[in-house]
């Protein structure tokens, strides 16, 4: 009996996991979205009256990368549109020899990481950003399902044991 409630609070305690991931997911689009505004807006400003260039702590290029395509409104981005968009936040890709070269390089990283789905559209590759929390939450239901059927079946076989013996 104890085990059914424990599998039963595992079942739940994945399901508000995977749930948080992805408000976290949303969380970090948002986030994206006020740092593009506020560069935007800074840009706008003297940067004399600030002392020093405004930083957003952008973090490395795949962050920038993460942050320029959960920013955009467009739902697909080419390697244009994606450095385009890391100009408009302000990242500083000048010094980066071939800029192009390494966003590229970023992007399929993350496109092998399962973070940014890949399609081609009109002859040209394009890339949507599809973000860790769901696949994080896919991962934790499959991890419960499996772990769930081991349990179920290690139960059976004890149960058919107990009824030969």
């Amino acid at each position: 009996m104890a085990n059914k409630q424990y599998m039963n609070d595992l079942k739940d305690a994945t399901e508000t996991l995977a749930k948080l991931l992805q408000q976290r997911d949303d969380l970090e689009i948002t986030i994206a979205r006020q740092r593009k505004r506020a560069a935007a807006l800074a840009e706008l400003c003297d940067e004399s009256e600030f002392g020093k260039p405004f930083d957003f702590n952008l973090g490395g290029l795949t962050e920038v990368c993460r942050t320029a395509m959960r920013a955009s409104r467009k739902e697909w981005m080419t390697i244009a549109n994606i450095q385009q968009a890391i100009k408009e936040i302000g990242y500083p890709l000048d010094k980066y020899k071939a800029p192009t070269a390494s966003i590229m390089t970023t992007i399929n990283r993350m496109v092998n990481d399962d973070e940014i789905a890949v399609e081609q559209h009109d002859k040209a590759w394009e890339y949507k950003y599809v973000g860790l929390g769901q696949k994080s939450a896919n991962s934790l239901r499959d991890a419960y399902e499996a772990f769930k059927q081991a349990h179920d079946t290690k139960l059976a076989r004890e149960k058919t044991k107990q009824d030969r013996g």
